[in-house]
């Protein structure tokens, strides 16, 4: 058994990454697990945040009884996991509505309600919720401190996310993560309001009146900027993200397609919707119309982002800045980027008094330019 996702052989971790992927768009196992070791299986898919979704498309399929065990295990533990999240979410939404608070579910926990075939198969460790601003958001951290949510601490003002969670005999039960920007990256903040994506919101009939998802053609645009945004941070890049990809795209005849590239070419991000749906392509086959693709390509050359660099922490940093408006604004956003409050950087780097954090904030930014050199 390794005893860490990142002890695994290279090869071996492709040739598993590979295997997960075919049979999650085949829909079976073919030849069994090929001569991979089950529990290298397990480890991937579980890194991969797909093992719901793997025990699920195998279930017809005929394996031994000690896979079909550990599948089934795993199964279980997903399908509690995401009992308690739906308690939480039905919780949340019922003090939101009785503060008059709207929200938009955002991400795995709103996916899972109507685009995969059961909640629990979307692997989500948090809840992500979109306010309509940041007096909102903190109303809303407010408002939650009624079900035992508590502010990790208040972000600067440049910062569009803050955290409240739920904790239990020193544990974290369950995160908050209140958005007032549908991402927290200046260089995408402002491309969807909250307004636009209320207008065409749809209902969560799980949750009641008290939280609304995005409309599909939007949660698509969102699950590609969310991965771009995911390159820029440098967050491992997990399968879940492309499986979303996949699953709406097999909802999209030519009409929603024509609706998603003038949407795309509009907002000006059919690059980075490109890059996404590229590798989504590659991972899984997905029925994506070679036009489409072509079209996504064809304006991405007029865009101001590169799609081609999403993965460059220090070109993406510059086009946060250029997207600010004004000086002071960009003076703002550089001095709240590199003097972090207390509680920020406690999030980031651990504990340990301001001071010891700030060195070790300085000295993984300068690690991080030296590898982008």
């Amino acid at each position: 058994m390794y005893a860490a996702h990142g002890c695994l052989p290279a090869q071996m971790k492709n040739s598993t990454r590979a295997w997960i992927s075919r049979v999650i768009s085949s829909g079976h196992a073919g030849a069994g697990l090929e001569g991979l070791p089950l529990d290298v299986v397990l480890e991937e898919a579980a890194f991969e945040d797909v093992l719901p979704w793997l025990e699920w498309r195998l279930r017809d399929a005929v394996l031994p009884p000690e896979q079909r065990a550990s599948l089934s295990r795993a199964a279980r533990t997903a399908a509690a996991q995401s009992l308690f999240r739906e308690a939480e979410l039905r919780r949340v939404a019922k003090v939101l509505e009785r503060h008059g608070i709207r929200a938009l579910l955002l991400k795995g926990n709103a996916l899972g309600q109507w685009l995969y075939p059961e909640p629990y198969l979307r692997v989500s460790s948090d809840i992500d919720l979109l306010l309509a601003s940041r007096a909102a958001a903190e109303q809303a951290a407010i408002a939650c401190t009624e079900l035992g949510y508590a502010l990790d601490f208040l972000p600067a003002a440049s910062s569009f996310e803050m955290t409240s969670r739920l904790v239990v005999d020193g544990a974290s039960r369950s995160e908050l993560d209140l958005h007032c920007r549908l991402l927290d990256a200046a260089a995408y903040a402002d491309i969807f309001m909250f307004e636009e994506l209320w207008r065409d919101a749809m209902p969560l009939p799980a949750f009641g009146s008290g939280l609304l998802a995005l409309s599909p053609m939007h949660a698509f645009a969102h699950a590609c900027l969310n991965r771009a945004l995911d390159m820029q941070i440098g967050e491992p890049d997990r399968l879940k993200l492309l499986v979303d990809i996949h699953l709406l795209a097999e909802r999209m005849d030519a009409g929603a397609w024509q609706q998603f590239l003038s949407m795309a070419a509009a907002k000006r991000i059919s690059g980075i919707c490109l890059r996404t749906i590229s590798d989504t392509v590659d991972a899984f086959g997905s029925a994506v119309p070679a036009d489409v693709l072509e079209a996504l390509r064809k304006a991405a050359e007029a865009e101001p982002i590169d799609w081609r660099r999403l993965h460059d922490w220090r070109y993406m940093q510059w086009q946060n800045l250029k997207a600010l408006p004004g000086t002071r604004a960009k003076l703002t956003w550089l001095w709240e980027r590199v003097f972090l409050t207390h509680g920020h950087l406690r999030k980031l780097h651990g504990e340990g008094s301001w001071s010891t954090l700030m060195l070790r904030r300085m000295g993984r930014g300068l690690s991080r330019l030296r590898n982008k050199a």
